[in-house]
């Protein structure tokens, strides 16, 4: 015979013994304790559900897109075409580089090419930083048309958009379903080539995360803020590399160094902490370092095409198919696309781009000289939103970059809805208006466009003040700040639900020759209520029901505290005499209380409350293991007092102003019997039940 076994056979010999019986839906102790367990952790639901929407969403960016490749080497197609009714004409970015940047040949990007005069690439050369080039190229590897181009694609890009769900999940639970549950990925997947740079900037932040986040064991940060910042500038290296912004966030990283990082590191509240010059220029030297590493064997083997990529985007016109602010408002005051209008977009885009970068520092340093943090994060956002707005470029898959600091940082949910909005709203226009702009354009076309620019400036202008004063979401806000997050909406329940009474004690159906204990349910009010006779009778019990409506009041409480399991009290004939409950119950410290116990006069002195008082003790030290058990009673309630003593249970004391009492407080006297006590106490309720 096992252990178990073993255990298993005294309990049914006690129960034997005792002539009581336990109903089968009653759990087992050990099903008790399995209850309170998550059979489907709340991380692996998030996670699970994020990645299929993510799934999902670059499922429909394929579909979308391959119905516009071609199936035959060489064969090209215009490079924006479709029909006045589809919803989104044929177009991609990913079609334009195969035909027309040597990605159909397999020209190794950057080493042989260069610009011409007049602006036209040659040679393999991208209009992107290095490493898009090489993704681009490693894409077209063993693709001979476009469509096979498109898979090649999807089949690199995907990954750097799991990567970033996954990230985003871990950094801020559900708010991840804003990331992989709303359009963009569906829209801009395959559209460009901007998931691996998003990927390096939330890693980046991820890195930050997790260098700044306290370690469970010990509960201190787990790396310096110097180190941390180094190695997050790794990946924000990187994502210069692919699309240049993530390098923008270098500087408020540097920044939020030099003032060495959360307020819990304040040397003292008195005086100013010294800057840490030194860390934030190794904060900058590691990002460089990176940039250089990744830019370096292109510049060298090949530094004309190199140039060549920074060189077109410098002679990069604000014309029609860049969205921007300047071809939609500056454009009407020059009275076109002038030399004046090229030249005053020239230097107002970097100019206004510099001058929003000095406003989102700013306002971060006042906001550390206010709560002594630097908001690196929402000055990072801040820097992002400017770019956008200023920039005499904004392609609609942008909207790509700033979507995961909708998700990071607690901003307005309107806010997030109107650019959303606004970005979709341009993405099935502006495509419309590419193959038709002219006089004979739609109303509805020229209205669309114009408002997903507006809307989106707006926005941005809002988002550079806002995203600074935004904190993060949780637990990426305890990280940052190097505290122990608080537990997640599902996990908070399912710990509710553990910590509560019926998780560890179930809901038995109790019974041996004399009384039966089952579950209190609301359709026991009306007999509840008949129960009780005259109030001298529970002067020093409060609250007992006097009829239905008084009863329906005792129930509904008792089934609503979560620390309580109540039962209905039934004699040997099936009528409810009565009722009594453990509460107090602590699964932790295994312990118990047992009261609010009142039953009819005619109950009163009979076998009644013996037999109960050994099915619930039984109960709670054979079955559940529990250790102790207590009685609580006014300590002038003799008859009580008298009673409780009966049962083996050992006077512990009195407990000063314990409870409320009739509009004051009572002074209890507590009772218990330990686990040790049970033996000799059931012998002695045994002997009072037997038959003389």
């Amino acid at each position: 015979m096992t252990a178990g076994d073993l255990g298993n056979h005294r309990r049914a010999s006690a129960a034997v013994r005792c002539g009581l019986h336990y109903a089968r839906r009653m759990p087992s102790a050990r099903n008790a304790l399995q209850g309170k367990r998550l059979h489907f952790g709340e991380a692996t639901l998030i996670l699970v559900t994020a990645m299929l929407f993510t799934a999902a969403s670059s499922a429909i960016a394929f579909a979308t897109k391959v119905g516009c490749t071609t199936t035959e080497p060489g064969a090209k197609r215009e490079w924006l075409f479709g029909g006045r009714y589809d919803v989104v004409p044929c177009y991609s970015d990913l079609f334009t580089m195969w035909h027309g940047r040597g990605l159909s040949e397999h020209v190794f990007p950057y080493i042989h090419g260069g610009i011409t005069p007049d602006g036209n690439l040659f040679g393999g050369v991208v209009e992107y930083p290095v490493l898009s080039g090489l993704i681009m190229w490693f894409s077209a590897l063993g693709a001979d048309t476009d469509g096979e181009f498109l898979w090649h694609s999807l089949l690199v890009l995907a990954p750097f958009a799991f990567i970033t769900t996954i990230l985003l999940a871990l950094l801020t639970r559900w708010w991840v379903l804003l990331w992989a549950a709303t359009p963009p990925i569906a829209l801009y997947a395959l559209h460009n080539w901007e998931l691996p740079v998003v990927c390096a900037a939330v890693a980046g932040i991820a890195v930050m995360a997790w260098g700044c986040s306290a370690d469970p064991t010990t509960g201190v940060r787990r790396w310096s803020v110097r180190t941390t910042a180094i190695v997050a500038a790794i990946p924000l290296g990187i994502g210069f590399s692919l699309k240049i912004y993530p390098g923008l966030f270098v500087l408020p990283l540097m920044l939020y160094v030099l003032t060495r990082g959360e307020a819990a590191d304040r040397r003292g509240a008195d005086r100013p902490r010294a800057l840490d010059w030194l860390g934030a220029g190794y904060v900058a030297l590691s990002a460089i370092v990176t940039v250089a590493a990744t830019q370096l064997p292109f510049m060298i083997a090949g530094f004309e095409g190199w140039k060549a990529a920074i060189d077109f985007q410098t002679k990069r016109e604000a014309n029609l198919s860049t969205n921007s602010i300047y071809y939609w408002g500056l454009r009407f005051l020059t009275g076109g696309e002038t030399p004046a209008y090229a030249s005053i977009v020239d230097v107002a885009s970097p100019l206004l781009i510099i001058v929003s970068f000095a406003v989102a520092c700013f306002l971060g340093w006042r906001a550390y000289q206010r709560d002594g943090v630097f908001p690196w994060l929402g000055v990072s956002a801040a820097m992002l939103a400017g770019f956008m707005v200023f920039h005499k470029v904004h392609s609609p898959q942008y909207t790509l970059w700033i979507l995961p600091f909708f998700v990071l940082l607690r901003v307005r949910w309107w806010l997030i809805a109107l650019y959303l909005l606004a970005d979709l709203v341009l993405d099935l226009t502006i495509f419309h208006l590419l193959l038709n702009y002219s006089a004979t354009t739609r109303t509805w076309v020229l209205v669309g466009v114009n408002f997903g620019v507006w809307v989106h400036a707006i926005v941005l202008l809002v988002l550079i003040v806002a995203f600074v004063n935004a904190r993060p979401r949780e637990p990426l806000a305890s990280y940052l700040s190097g505290t122990l997050p608080p537990p997640g909406p599902l996990t908070r329940l399912a710990q509710a639900d553990s910590s509560g009474a019926a998780a560890w004690l179930g809901s038995p159906t109790l019974a041996n020759q004399q009384v039966t204990l089952r579950p209190l349910a609301l359709a026991d009010a009306e007999a509840l209520g008949t129960v009780a006779g005259e109030p001298d009778l529970y002067q020093w019990t409060t609250g007992v029901p006097h009829d239905t409506d008084s009863a329906l009041a005792w129930i509904r409480t008792a089934l609503a505290d979560p620390h309580r399991v109540a039962f209905a009290v039934l004699d040997a004939d099936g009528r409810l005499v009565g009722s009594t409950s453990f509460y107090e119950v602590d699964e932790a410290s295994r312990s118990l209380a047992i009261g609010y116990t009142f039953y009819g006069p005619a109950t009163m002195g009979t076998a009644v409350n013996p037999a109960a008082k050994l099915l619930l003790c039984d109960y709670a030290f054979t079955v559940c293991d529990a250790v102790r058990v207590v009685w609580h009673t006014h300590v002038q309630n003799a008859r009580s007092r008298a009673a409780i003593a009966k049962l083996g249970a050992v006077y512990e004391g009195e407990l000063r102003k314990h409870r409320r009492f009739r509009g004051g407080w009572r002074t209890t006297a507590q009772y218990a019997i330990v686990d040790d006590d049970w033996p000799a106490s059931r012998e002695r309720l045994e002997d009072r039940l037997a038959p003389v």
